[in-house]
């Protein structure tokens, strides 16, 4: 129960705006990360490095039409461009996460052990253990979605 209402915390934490912007409110994105669709439907990923009067400057990492959108410096059109995401990484319900996680497993393996009254061996302890172990791994899972913030950028005119 504890570790289900832990688990919503994230959730809510993580968050997905909007802003609108004009064109030249966009130099606050110059070296951040960017998601841009093009209008043929293409995705492009990387840092913004500049912005200019008609367009802006992409060092493109990641696409899905390698053929008209290679890795490297792309300008793209001011024309074009009508929205952009912007993502931010923290690591705060990451951490969070696999500290409660840890706390949570001794916890549940300790009242498990000692209301059993198990042994340090055998198929039971071991089970107790690995559930215990888990826990800290499915934190970190559930702390690492709720870490990855995106902004979407909506130019206006």
């Amino acid at each position: 129960m504890v570790m289900l209402g832990w688990g919503t915390l994230p959730a809510v934490a993580a968050s997905n705006q909007e802003r609108k912007v004009t064109w030249d409110g966009l130099s606050e994105i110059v070296g951040k990360n960017v998601r841009v669709v093009m209008p043929d439907g293409s995705r492009i990923e990387g840092r913004a490095t500049e912005l200019q009067a008609d367009a802006l400057v992409v060092n493109i990492r990641k696409t899905t039409n390698k053929a008209a959108f290679p890795k490297g410096k792309f300008l793209v059109a001011r024309a074009t461009l009508r929205a952009l995401d912007v993502s931010r990484n923290t690591i705060y319900w990451r951490t969070t996460g696999v500290v409660v996680g840890t706390v949570a497993g001794i916890g549940l393996f300790a009242a498990l052990f000692e209301t059993h009254g198990l042994s340090t061996s055998g198929p039971a302890a071991v089970g107790y253990l690995a559930v215990g172990a888990v826990i800290p791994v499915v934190g970190y899972f559930v702390g690492n979605a709720a870490d990855h913030h995106t902004i979407t950028y909506v130019i206006t005119p």
